[in-house]
């Protein structure tokens, strides 16, 4: 017989067992989140709500395969790569290995809206479809949409001096090949007389100060047929700036560029299709006039000053000792006042010695604690407004050209899209899988900024996309019978 237990025996058995369902113990169950949503719903929510018409779109699409002998409906090919984006699987074979499921099967049957879908497409059927299609079909694709968030006035307070809409132009480098990928291809020469043949491409997305890119038009870099020198960013920026003036004739367009646009001819054509613009002006570019402006600079009465200051208090980090660490102690908090300046200026109309051109100028330098952050000169078009007004506004606009670089080619290639992957070797294929990937991404912008989730629910925007897969495969939405009369408010911070 066990003997009788003695009461400090009696507590740690009684922290120890096993408590029933009506006791409120740590052996609870937890609760499901209540915020979390199902993401494919919000998906599809998302698309009807800004695209009404998407599938309709989808099925505008030429399809080139023979109609008596498909199973697949060309919304649901397209569906498929666009979930393999959107999920950020980063490889086609994702399809086979993880897609291919009975859930992902009817999920992806209320997406498309094909009713008789026997089970999700096997990735070489995605490619099947994608060898036969037409690239220019999805950069049309990629226009509808855009015109649609430009009519429905999406980014209205975002226009640049309540005007005009931040187009940024810059190059993209996507794939390498140590053999002659197609005829099409670029070619250099390493320093140790190495051949290497690449694909580039050149981007113009709409940007805003809130962080938001969407691609809107590109042109590839690319060789056409026998040539005495190769194509170059410069010769496709004219190509690209005329197809983007025949997309959207009526659009005010100001164009955020780098200093490899600061030429005479690039101000000409931007004048002959009406943009305005913004380009970074360094020294090696157009050196005489930069010297020019310079001298400028120093006669009184043309150049403007604006100063502003700001004072800030933050935090010290300090580190824990091994005693605080050990008792678990907090370090000793200390702050301090962080005394920034920033100082503005700029020029309107200097007169070149030619007597032929002006110029307007603009520069801003970032001082804080005495130590200089950045320091950036701009040429400026005549019909943007240049004064003490409006110099801050220019001048932040004028950065936002970086938003292509971290918030549109970084998140693509870094963030999931895996865009330097070679989903496909077709030259073909291979540009229609660049444009699933710029509609993905531009899907999944709306998603993470918009207000049907809440992001403190996921923790951080890369697992929205881990959490949609995880939807995708082992949950099921429930699409409603009549489209819900809704609003979808943009988050901007996404920090």
């Amino acid at each position: 017989m066990d003997r009788k237990l003695l009461d400090h025996e009696r507590i740690y058995e009684g922290n120890d067992r096993i408590k029933s369902k009506d006791d409120q113990g740590l052996c609870k169950e937890p609760q499901e989140n209540k915020e979390e949503k199902n993401l494919i719903n919000v998906l599809q929510t998302t698309v009807e709500h800004y695209f009404p018409r998407f599938n309709e779109w989808l099925s505008e699409l030429t399809d080139q395969r023979d109609q008596n002998a498909i199973v697949y409906d060309k919304r649901t090919i397209v569906w498929t790569a666009l979930i393999t984006m959107l999920t950020k699987r980063g490889s086609r074979n994702k399809i086979n290995e993880q897609l291919r499921d009975k859930k992902c099967k009817e999920n992806l049957s209320k997406l498309s809206g094909q009713d008789d879908l026997r089970g999700v497409p096997h990735g070489d059927t995605v490619e099947y479809f994608n060898l036969r299609a037409k690239e220019e079909e999805f950069e049309q694709l990629q226009t509808k949409m855009i015109r649609v968030l430009l009519r429905r006035r999406v980014f209205e307070i975002s226009r640049l001096q309540g005007k005009y809409y931040s187009l940024a132009i810059d190059g993209n480098h996507l794939h390498t090949f140590d053999y002659a990928h197609c005829k099409h291809c670029l070619v250099r020469t390493d320093k140790k007389g190495k051949k290497q043949w690449f694909h580039s491409k050149l981007q113009a997305s709409l940007v805003t100060p809130e962080g938001l890119c969407l691609a809107m038009s590109s042109e590839w870099i690319e060789n056409e047929g026998e040539y005495d020198k190769q194509d170059c960013e410069l010769k496709a920026f004219y190509r690209l700036v005329e197809k983007v003036r025949r997309l959207y004739p009526r659009l005010r367009i100001c164009l955020l560029l780098d200093g490899l646009y600061a030429t005479q001819p690039v101000f000409d054509i931007l004048k002959k299709h009406r943009m305005e613009w913004i380009i970074v002006f360094k020294e090696g570019r157009m050196s005489e006039v930069y010297s020019w402006i310079k001298l400028m600079q120093t006669k009184p009465g043309l150049d403007n000053i604006l100063v502003r200051k700001e004072e800030r208090v933050v935090g010290v980090r300090n580190s824990r000792t091994h005693q605080e660490k050990f008792i678990r102690g907090k370090a000793k908090r200390q702050t301090r006042v962080i005394e920034r300046e920033r100082i503005y200026g700029w020029m309107n109309q200097v007169r070149h010695w030619d007597e032929k051109r002006t110029f307007n100028v603009m520069r801003v330098k970032e001082v804080e604690d005495g130590k200089t952050n950045c320091k950036y000169v701009w040429l400026v078009s005549d019909g943007l407004c240049l004064c003490r007004e409006t110099i801050e506004e220019l001048a932040e606009r004028g950065r936002c050209r970086w938003v292509i670089e971290n918030e549109g080619f970084n998140t693509q290639k870094n963030g999931g899209y895996k865009l330097e992957h070679c989903y496909s070797r077709d030259p073909v294929a291979m540009k229609v899988w660049n444009r699933i990937i710029d509609i993905a991404h531009l899907i999944n912008q709306f998603i993470e900024r918009g207000s049907l989730i809440t992001k403190k629910v996921y923790g951080s925007i890369s697992n929205i996309s881990q959490r949609m897969f995880e939807h995708f495969r082992y949950f099921l939405f429930k699409k409603p019978k009549e489209k819900p009369r809704i609003q979808i408010r943009l988050c901007w911070d996404t920090s």
